[in-house]
């Protein structure tokens, strides 16, 4: 069955997310942890933000006390202690960072080209509403795809990786399952997630990890001007 809608992640999919963490951190920190590999850094607070996002949606931790843990969490793995304080002011550094954000240089002539091809285009991420949408006004993508194809977790009610967000998506749009197609950075939230939903998915694994299941996406890219050429090696995604 043809591909009829393209929905993508957003953070670290459709913008570099590492930026603006790794500024926050070399501002908080300057010159103090110098020694640290900042990738690593970035994909273990990646991670414990997915993991605490759960606890967050199921209501057992405020918006703030997820923001203070996981870096507290992914310092705390490279045998650095903060304070809450400590914390806090990080993440009011982060959140300055994020004002500056930039879509990956690809991703407009991607959209203009899915556009003109006919594909119905939009977003699925995990987040606070107004948080969110705010960036995804200040990256101009509002430009590509309509208000209502952005489905933002807190406002639908239920996050990735839980199938449901994607059944909720398939029912909005009305389409099969099997006409969508899904684009993320994250195995477990936007590949397992999707795949569970019975939707086809690409990982765009830029950040070189390794699949935490054995699972086989559709394709796996680590470019996502490659997304093009995946859909034209597939005549039944066009």
């Amino acid at each position: 069955m043809d591909i009829k809608a393209i929905f993508f992640d957003l953070d670290d999919t459709l913008h570099d997310h590492q930026k603006p963490f790794s500024d926050a951190i070399g501002e908080m920190f300057k010159n103090s942890y110098r020694d640290i590999a900042i990738d690593s850094v970035y994909k273990k607070f990646r991670e414990c933000s997915d993991i605490l996002w759960r606890n967050y949606s199921n209501r057992e931790l405020t918006l703030e006390e997820l923001r203070i843990q996981r870096i507290t969490l992914a310092l705390k793995s490279f045998g650095i202690n903060l304070s809450n304080e400590q914390a806090s002011q990080f993440q009011n550094q982060y959140q300055f960072c994020l004002s500056n954000l930039e879509l990956f240089a690809q991703v407009p002539e991607i959209l203009e080209v899915l556009n003109h091809n006919g594909y119905v285009l939009g977003i699925i991420t995990n987040g606070p509403i107004d948080h969110q949408f705010n960036k995804i006004k200040t990256l101009g993508l509002i430009k590509y795809i309509r208000r209502e194809l952005i489905f933002i977790s807190d406002e639908v009610g239920v996050a990735k990786p839980n199938p449901e967000i994607f059944n909720y998506v398939a029912k909005k749009v009305n389409f099969a399952p099997e006409e969508l197609l899904y684009i993320g950075d994250t195995w477990t939230n936007d590949i397992v997630g999707a795949y569970e939903a019975g939707w086809q998915s690409i990982w765009y694994n830029h950040r070189k990890r390794l699949p935490e299941t054995e699972l086989k996406p559709l394709a796996e890219i680590d470019c996502l001007s490659s997304l093009i050429q995946v859909l034209q090696k597939n005549p039944s995604l066009i």
